[in-house]
């Protein structure tokens, strides 16, 4: 009998046992590549998780910072609204002062000349100016110089206000009030006077307008 060939098909030897070899080498070699692939993949998904934790801290940082800055910007914008709305609120009250100022003005002069008029008020303006009088001129001889249009009465009312020796003339040029004068001093009592302290005024009637009710 002949010897069987070596790898012939259908027979059993030396071809089997390489083949069988090969295959257990190929799964060896696949079964490393494998575990290399997940040990690959294992060291990815960790390097992706270390990545995305350090982006997801780096992201709240960035909004962290992004909401202060948007919170000093809002407040800062609130105090620029504040202050502006202030300095226009002055701005409103000095230009609504002037305006009460303005008007004042225009009315005083004749308001004192109407209360002049009135023989009640003229009394107590009178005497009013006599007291200031007798504590800035003392008891040197007067001169009173008073507007046209008094009653005599008036006149000698006035006479009788003042404690001491006292000239009185009349000027034309006085509409209310009167002008006492001594030697080298002179209380001015007439509307002119009255006014001539402008910021005074001013002062005065403001603190009045302002004032509580």
């Amino acid at each position: 009998m002949n010897s069987p060939q070596i790898g012939a098909a259908g027979f059993e030897g030396p071809a089997s046992v390489l083949d069988a070899q090969v295959d257990a080498m190929s799964q060896r070699v696949n079964k490393d590549r494998d575990q290399r692939c997940a040990q690959l993949h294992d060291d990815v998904m960790g390097q992706v998780q270390v990545i995305l934790r350090a982006a997801r801290q780096e992201a709240r940082a960035i909004v962290r910072d992004a909401v202060s800055r948007e919170r000093k910007q809002g407040e800062q914008a609130l105090r620029q609204a504040h202050a502006k709305a202030q300095l226009e609120e002055r701005q409103r009250a000095q230009q609504q002062a002037r305006t009460q100022l303005e008007e004042m003005w225009a009315a005083i002069g004749n308001v004192l000349e109407t209360r002049w008029a009135d023989p009640l008020c003229r009394n107590s303006w009178v005497k009013a100016a006599i007291r200031q009088g007798r504590i800035l001129l003392g008891d040197r001889v007067w001169h009173i110089e008073y507007g046209t249009g008094w009653p005599p009465d008036a006149l000698n009312q006035l006479s009788k206000f003042v404690p001491h020796e006292t000239q009185l003339r009349c000027d034309s040029g006085i509409r209310a009030g009167i002008r006492i004068k001594t030697d080298g001093a002179c209380l001015d009592a007439t509307v002119a006077g009255l006014l001539a302290s402008r910021r005074q005024v001013e002062s005065d009637f403001l603190a009045q307008l302002l004032a509580p009710s």
